[in-house]
């Protein structure tokens, strides 16, 4: 069977991504919107919306539920996978925690993340920082490793982690009124993580109560540092710098929504999709398609 190369993937699927994938479908491109979330939780959770033009008053829940409507009718591949890696290339490569998926065009639509790195994260990535229990557990067998989480997902790489390692660290930092059963060597901690130490690997995890010695730091987030994710991905302060056709510094990569900065507006975000997308058709007709395996 021939592996399937996307024209476009989409990291992403709230208002940004969404538009994106929109007018790609319309443009006759095969289209993927990679989006482990519930489509931008945070807009969401806006009681009202009365800034967008044309859709007066409106909750923030229904209008990303029209928005949603409007592309899926379209019918865009969608993967409820989150994008830990991409690798450039003529074709892009797309490394989920379970599989692996090709683009000829990528588009970044993945938000903020709103939490800031821990002391230490940058410098200690991929020798003891790792953003993914089911690639890297293999490494930290019969070792001690404590997983930071931000989303319920982490119960469940906690157990697996549990299953191989020595001994599990949990630190959940999201509200939750009681924990699943986990084995008996995952160990719950109430604590705040400040600082990941150690000399050439990780060695200790330094919280705002003790200090906790592990080999590794596994942090799952909802949106991992976008240039953690696709190295040498070049930032303007803490946001993709693009141009003006939405292009990054990677050819074949282009960005939109609230990663290329402010004002954090839903017409700004839809704008900015609609104009990734149609530089990133304009891209792939200057290009050669690649014959699929």
């Amino acid at each position: 069977m021939a592996e399937i190369i996307f024209d476009i993937a989409i990291i992403g699927g709230g208002p940004a991504g969404l538009s994106a994938a929109l007018t790609g479908r319309i443009r006759n491109k095969t289209v993927a919107i990679f989006e482990h979330l519930e489509h931008s939780t945070k807009l969401q959770k806006a009681h009202l919306v009365d800034n967008y033009l044309g859709m007066p008053q409106v909750t923030g829940k229904g209008l990303m539920q029209q928005m949603v409507a409007h592309c899926q009718a379209h019918e865009p591949t969608i993967i409820k996978k989150k994008v830990i890696n991409i690798f450039p290339g003529e074709v892009l490569t797309l490394l989920t925690p379970d599989d692996t998926y090709q683009a000829r065009v990528v588009i970044l639509a993945t938000g903020v993340v709103n939490t800031l790195l821990f002391e230490g994260e940058k410098d200690f990535l991929g020798r003891g920082v790792s953003y993914c229990a089911t690639c890297d557990a293999m490494f930290y067998k019969d070792k001690k490793v404590a997983v930071i989480s931000y989303t319920q997902e982490g119960e469940h790489e906690a157990s697996f982690l549990g299953e191989l390692c020595r001994e599990v660290y949990y630190l959940p930092q999201y509200e939750y009124k009681e924990l699943p059963a986990m084995r008996n060597n995952v160990k719950v901690m109430k604590v705040k993580p400040r600082v990941i130490k150690g000399d050439s690997q990780v060695e200790k995890l330094i919280t705002d109560q003790a200090e906790v010695i592990v080999d590794g730091v596994f942090i799952l987030r909802q949106s991992d540092p976008v240039e953690n994710v696709l190295a040498g991905l070049e930032l303007d302060g803490e946001v993709i710098k693009v141009n003006r056709d939405m292009s990054t510094n990677i050819p074949g990569v282009f960005a939109a929504g609230d990663c290329t900065g402010k004002p954090w507006q839903i017409a700004k975000a839809t704008g900015e999709g609609l104009i990734a997308v149609l530089s990133a058709i304009g891209y792939l007709e200057t290009k050669p398609r690649q014959a699929e395996k």
